[in-house]
């Protein structure tokens, strides 16, 4: 993680490969991506050649789990999301983020956490 003025992010990034797709909007618009990166603090997603994505917060979806986050950026088919902070929100993000996690990396690390049954967990 690089250091000064052009790095704002709070939380380190982690690569994915590519395999991990995620729905997002509601009923109104649902579309599906592809999660490039994730951090606790947010996600960059590649959505394709959608022109206009005004959009300033979305609904992200993976394996059922959801959590809201606000679109920061939005360039060359791509997406930047910051997961919300408050509380429920916040709750949510960590609960989304875990689930990418253990489901990129189940076969290189099946019990990511100690003592947490990880077959609950649905890929």
């Amino acid at each position: 993680m690089t250091s000064g003025p052009q790095n704002r992010r709070n939380h380190t990034r982690i690569n994915l490969t590519g395999r991990t797709i995620v729905e997002l909007g509601d009923r109104a618009l649902r579309l599906s991506a592809t999660l490039l990166d994730i951090s606790l603090g947010g996600a960059r997603l590649k959505i394709g050649d959608l022109a206009d994505f005004s959009a300033q917060q979305i609904e992200v979806t993976f394996n059922g789990l959801r959590t809201i986050a606000d679109i920061v950026w939005c360039r060359a088919g791509e997406i930047g999301l910051r997961f919300r902070e408050t509380a429920a929100d916040a709750k949510s993000a960590v609960t989304f983020f875990e689930n990418v996690i253990l489901c990129e990396y189940r076969s290189h690390a099946p019990t990511a956490r100690a003592g947490q049954d990880t077959t609950a967990v649905h890929c």
